[in-house]
């Protein structure tokens, strides 16, 4: 016989030695490198407690082996049922289960592991994300953010890192305790994603020291879950002189650092859309005069290039 706490034990130090197979299917190796790449996972998370996990900073929490397993677990339920209910409309389902695939981009450093891309019967494709929760949340209005952007990257890294062509994905949330209970929420593609994750990945990986990093956990409420939040705050703290306070009582000072990170975020959002847009602009143009082409209308949308005789291109975009 076996005490029960010890058996307890000897089940968990099995799952954390990775002593015995997992019982779902992945075509993802357990070993993959992450810590040298921003992930589709990470891609909502704040950029200060980033930089500690990459630059291996020992954080306050455990890892959490059931919930990792309980997800799983909802995942190859649901893909195994959505695969064959697709199969009745002529529809597939690709990269989920056992054909998954990590999606890398290592000179940008970033990388993503969707749980599946699906194929409609138009052969139209749609990046699939699926996520299990707990009676605590509540997804049925709205989907996370995180999990907004996580779905995001994935869209780019499909366009980027293979030949299909997905225009937006679907985000799945399903109760623990009832499979059946499902919220299914819609994410368009955004491709000024792709930008903004350039430079998170390069706050990340290359900034000298932690404060210099923007620490927008402040604003999205992600400090109660940061593994670093002692840390964060201490270094917060030696960062910022007492003189400098202004006689202002801790309690206000925490909640003008919380709307200067938020005005700090926007700004950084601004630039990198600005970018974005310049960028996905010239291509535009490129593209209409390769194609020897002036005007275009379809999809709800006009577009008109002028090209005067003394000066440079005119892009014109409205709806139609």
């Amino acid at each position: 016989m076996m005490r029960l706490d010890a058996l307890r034990e000897m089940i968990l130090e099995a799952r954390r030695s990775e002593a015995a197979a997992r019982p779902f299917p992945s075509g993802v190796a357990a070993d993959d490198n992450r810590a040298g790449f921003l992930n589709a996972s990470e891609a909502g998370r704040c950029t200060r407690w980033l930089w500690y996990d990459k630059h291996g900073v020992a954080g306050e929490t455990h890892l959490p082996y059931g919930v990792f397993d309980r997800g799983l677990a909802f995942e190859h339920w649901f893909t195994t049922y959505l695969a064959a209910g697709l199969a009745r409309t002529e529809g597939r389902l690709l990269y989920a289960g056992a054909k998954q695939r990590r999606l890398m981009l290592p000179d940008f450093r970033l990388a993503g592991t969707p749980d599946g891309l699906i194929e409609w019967q138009d052969r139209s494709e749609t990046v699939l994300e699926v996520k299990s929760h707990g009676t605590a949340q509540n997804y049925d209005s709205c989907p996370s953010e995180m999990h907004v952007r996580q779905a995001e990257l994935n869209i780019e890294l499909f366009h980027e890192a293979t030949a299909h062509r997905p225009e937006d994905a679907i985000l799945v949330y399903g109760l623990a305790e009832d499979y059946e209970r499902l919220a299914l929420h819609r994410v368009e593609r955004r491709p000024a994603i792709f930008v903004e994750m350039l430079g998170k990945a390069a706050a990340a990986f290359d900034a000298d020291n932690a404060t210099a990093v923007t620490a927008e956990g402040v604003v999205t409420r992600q400090c109660v879950i940061c593994p670093y939040r002692s840390r964060c705050a201490a270094a917060q703290a030696h960062a910022i002189p007492a003189a400098g306070t202004g006689g202002l009582d801790q309690a206000t000072l925490r909640a003008i650092d919380r709307l200067i990170a938020a005005r700090q975020r926007a700004a950084e959002a601004e630039e990198e859309a600005a970018h974005a847009r310049a960028e996905a602009e010239a291509e535009i143009i490129a593209t209409l005069t390769n194609g020897g082409a002036s005007k275009v209308k379809r999809n709800g949308y006009a577009v008109q290039l002028k090209t005067p005789t003394d000066g440079l291109a005119v892009l014109e975009i409205r709806s139609a």
